[in-house]
């Protein structure tokens, strides 16, 4: 149902906890009592998807966050077509895009090409400086921020307008105030 109600948001957070989920799985089975290098190539791939969820997770719940902040204050009962696209579109970029620029800046940061700890798997091998904390660091705490601003605005705007929220919902068959309330305590 999160398809069907263009809930973009939602499915990147399950596409990134999933890939983040079986990553630690697979290390964690690969290098269970060692911390030998069996697959380098693996740990390439592996280190990557940890990146990409470290910030990829916190940018979902921003888009869950942005999306319930727009349905609690909306304006209009209907939503056009074209502005579910646009929504999607931004939601890509916030999801998608970003964490891939994330991974490629990792570079610059990156002292060798990654840690092997035992019991754990692949790790990356950031160097601790200054450069590390704003290329690195700053982005999950700082998207988080941003998606609890917008959880505190969407809390709002949802007591305020109880009255228009009952109705907008009733207007929208796969939003319901269960969903809602389902999809506003996960983000």
């Amino acid at each position: 149902w999160h398809i069907q109600a263009w809930n973009s948001g939602t499915c990147y957070f399950m596409m990134w906890s999933t890939l983040a989920c079986l990553n630690q799985f697979i290390n964690s089975v690969v290098w269970h009592g060692n911390a030998l290098n069996p697959s380098p190539i693996w740990c390439e791939i592996s280190i990557r998807i940890l990146m990409g969820a470290s910030v990829g997770i916190p940018a979902a719940s921003l888009c869950i966050n942005r999306r319930l902040y727009c349905i609690a204050s909306v304006q209009s009962v209907s939503i056009s077509p074209a502005e579910k696209r646009r929504e999607i579109l931004i939601d890509t970029l916030i999801c998608v895009l970003f964490p891939i620029l994330y991974i490629a800046l990792q570079v610059v940061v990156q002292g060798h090409r990654f840690n092997i700890l035992e019991d754990l798997g692949c790790q990356p091998a950031l160097y601790n400086t200054l450069l590390t904390y704003f290329i690195s660091y700053m982005w999950p705490i700082l998207i988080g921020l941003i998606s609890a601003v917008y959880g505190v605005l969407s809390l709002r705007s949802f007591i305020r307008r109880r009255v228009q929220f009952s109705q907008f919902l009733s207007s929208n068959k796969s939003l319901t105030a269960g969903r809602y309330l389902r999809l506003m305590f996960l983000a």
